[in-house]
């Protein structure tokens, strides 16, 4: 990666850390669909949703709020869904639903190194 692009990852996961927020990573689609509706029924609300020409094909986002607390659900077709937002209400949203909350940036994943093959003498 240029410097710049590394720049500019390291800002993101920065922002993230700094801002207290958490993701829940690798949600199918069907598991999405249940949570999505869990959601909604204690109170969270869709006050946005991505709307482009990709839609459901290369990328999707829904935004949910309730009482001024916001998170965004994300997919695109290299990942499963995510939900990412302050890291309290993300926590609680995984216990609920047997899920795994983590203090890392959705993309940071791509940022490890692949394994390297061992050597031998």
């Amino acid at each position: 990666m240029s410097f710049i692009s590394n720049l500019m990852r390291g800002f993101a996961k920065w922002q993230f850390r700094v801002r207290g927020l958490s993701t829940i990573a690798d949600i199918g689609d069907e598991e999405f669909s249940s949570i999505l509706v869990g959601l909604e029924s204690s109170g969270w609300r869709i006050y946005a949703r991505y709307a482009g020409i990709d839609v459901g094909i290369d990328y999707d986002c829904i935004r949910l709020k309730r009482s001024g607390i916001r998170l965004k659900c994300e997919w695109d077709n290299w990942d499963a869904l995510s939900i990412e937002g302050p890291a309290a209400a993300v926590r609680e949203i995984a216990d609920r639903f047997n899920r795994t909350a983590k203090s890392e940036w959705r993309w940071a994943v791509w940022d490890q190194s692949p394994p390297q093959p061992p050597t031998h003498p």
